[in-house]
């Protein structure tokens, strides 16, 4: 279930409701409802008493903070551990889709802080923003050229990927209110 809400099969706002997923999915509703519950428990899905499941709209300052808390996380890994990241260039992630080499080189500066709980946090808001960034290209024509950027500069070394990472977050903040009104045209 969380493939497809990545890939985009679920429009933000959509009820989310068990019987209908278990019979799309040829299971029963417990499964469905686990996976519901964990999916909420890492943000990919609200959950309203009364209500039901849904997915989460994402509203701008929402966005902001979720970007801020991103930044912070990247930014600050480690100020004594300057180690530069080995990246397989031969690897499908860093030949692959946008979204998903960003989420990956960001996974990896935040394991070179060595904190397993940063990497948890890291890994989940890719996850909740694996629907903007998939956008990010088509907003900002030099996205692909600052992901390299990210990307080469981590493998050399602590303070040049902060330098990228801080840049590319401050360029994305700028275009919040653009990527929030195209994702909702999406869902409209």
């Amino acid at each position: 279930m969380k493939d497809a809400l990545l890939e985009g099969r679920f429009r933000a706002g959509t009820k989310l409701e068990a019987m209908r997923l278990a019979d799309d999915f040829g299971v029963s509703m417990t499964p469905v409802r686990d996976s519901l519950n964990q999916l909420v428990g890492e943000g990919l899905v609200d959950l309203t008493p009364g209500e039901g499941f849904r997915v989460p709209l994402l509203t701008e300052q929402a966005l902001r903070d979720i970007l801020q808390v991103n930044a912070l996380l990247l930014e600050h890994t480690s100020d004594t551990d300057r180690k530069s990241l080995e990246i397989d260039e031969g690897s499908n992630v860093t030949q692959g889709a946008y979204a998903d080499r960003l989420a990956h080189v960001f996974r990896d500066i935040a394991a070179n802080s060595g904190n397993r709980f940063r990497v948890h946090l890291v890994e989940r808001i890719s996850d909740r923003l694996h629907p903007i960034r998939e956008l990010e290209p088509e907003i900002w024509p030099g996205a692909s050229h600052a992901l390299e950027q990210i990307e080469r500069t981590a493998q050399q070394g602590f303070d040049g990927s902060t330098r990228a990472v801080r840049a590319y977050h401050q360029h994305i903040e700028a275009l919040v209110p653009a990527l929030v009104g195209r994702l909702n045209q999406q869902t409209a």
